[in-house]
């Protein structure tokens, strides 16, 4: 082998691993907060230059737009699919509790909600990600909605009560179990504290 054969080829690096940036970014976003974690933190623990992560995402905005999508396939679709099943709304409620308080150990995720941190935290991220966490949050009202207009035409949701207060109502305690979640609270205090909240409505 020759001298010219051992010098470092020149031009364009190797592209990153789209998957490892954006798994990182998003345990790092959901354990430390969104607006708590710089972007070279996030280069250094994917092991990615700087300038290859902007050349991916463009920036830390459409970084973080990136990991909801992510978040979004990962943890709402399995949720909104709870929604969606042909059980009975006793059974998808306790379906939905069970998804709320499961030990996340095993699974190698935080506590809490990265959607509703992201919501906590909107005016302090970017314009794209802004637009996401909006996006979001419209789409799952709407799936809580629809969940709750499926009750009422079976007869297992108070007709009287309207769908679109009762899905804010869901989404708020949703939001509050999270919270509870990252306080420290037992999970079978919260899930007391779901059962009771659900159970105004049927």
């Amino acid at each position: 082998m020759s001298a010219q054969d051992d010098k470092p080829k020149r031009g364009r690096p190797q592209t990153l691993d789209r998957d490892t940036v954006l798994k990182t970014a998003l345990m790092s976003y959901w354990t430390e907060g969104p607006t708590r974690v710089a972007i070279s933190s996030i280069c250094q623990m994917a092991n990615v230059s700087k300038p290859g992560l902007y050349r991916e995402f463009g920036s830390d905005d459409g970084l973080k737009n990136a990991v909801l999508d992510l978040y979004r396939e990962m943890v709402l679709a399995p949720f909104y699919d709870i929604l969606t099943s042909n059980e009975s709304f006793d059974q998808q409620v306790e379906a939905l509790i069970s998804f709320t308080i499961q030990d996340r150990h095993p699974l190698g995720i935080p506590s809490g909600c990265l959607q509703v941190a992201m919501r906590a935290h909107k005016e302090e991220l970017g314009e794209i990600t802004r637009g996401k966490v909006e996006v979001l949050r419209r789409e799952t009202l709407l799936n809580y909605e629809r969940w709750i207009e499926r009750a009422k035409s079976r007869g297992e949701f108070k007709a009287s009560i309207s769908s679109e207060a009762a899905a804010h109502f869901c989404d708020a305690q949703n939001n509050g179990a999270m919270r509870m979640q990252n306080e420290g609270v037992p999970n079978e205090v919260i899930r007391k504290t779901l059962k009771l909240a659900f159970s105004v409505m049927v």
